[in-house]
């Protein structure tokens, strides 16, 4: 059952060393009380948020990715890497999480929730484990402070932060082929 199989992943995640890769990792392994989002992704959505609001194509552009984050994400100085750079490692990282923010085990759940018939109130009862949720909630609100800047400054509107999103934070637990795992993008995007 979904609790579970909750309650093992809950286990190993408190299993964790400290001193880990913060790049490929489940997300429970990147949290405690004292940072309920990972910190490798608030540090960079953060930066973001201070330097590249008003950059054309901020999630859209890639740049060339750098690896110090990956392993120390304190000592890396954000502010000396052009801002798709960082762009490219948030969602670098996202696509890196061997379980998706929308887990593999509610994947066909997250599917209806968006189908045109459906109410939006069936994403909250998909199920999506806290921890993934708390990640997710960041993810969102940096994207609508995105969104918010789009007319004028960054051209990205809602439905291309869903294009380049979606395929990292929902991905078909059926496929290991990325290309067969957009055939449901389309659902996830319009």
């Amino acid at each position: 059952s979904a609790a579970h199989l909750s309650l093992i992943t809950d286990t190993q995640c408190l299993k964790t060393l400290n001193k880990i890769n913060h790049f490929g990792v489940r997300v429970c392994h990147l949290l405690n009380e004292k940072n309920p989002v990972p910190m490798v992704l608030e540090m960079m959505l953060e930066h973001v948020e201070m330097h590249g609001l008003y950059t054309e194509g901020i999630y859209r552009k890639s740049g060339s990715l750098m690896t110090t984050l990956c392993s120390d994400p304190n000592s890396a100085c954000l502010e000396d890497y052009p801002i798709h750079t960082v762009t490219g490692l948030v969602k670098q990282w996202l696509r890196e999480l061997p379980d998706p923010l929308m887990t593999f085990t509610h994947y066909n759940d997250f599917l209806h929730a968006v189908a045109p018939d459906c109410k939006l109130q069936h994403l909250g009862e998909a199920g999506l484990p806290p921890r993934q949720a708390g990640t997710l909630v960041c993810l969102i609100l940096i994207s609508s402070t995105v969104i918010i800047y789009k007319e004028a400054h960054n051209r990205m509107s809602p439905n291309s932060l869903a294009i380049v999103f979606a395929p990292c934070i929902l991905r078909c637990p059926d496929s290991a082929d990325p290309l067969l795992s957009m055939k449901d993008v389309a659902k996830t995007t319009t």
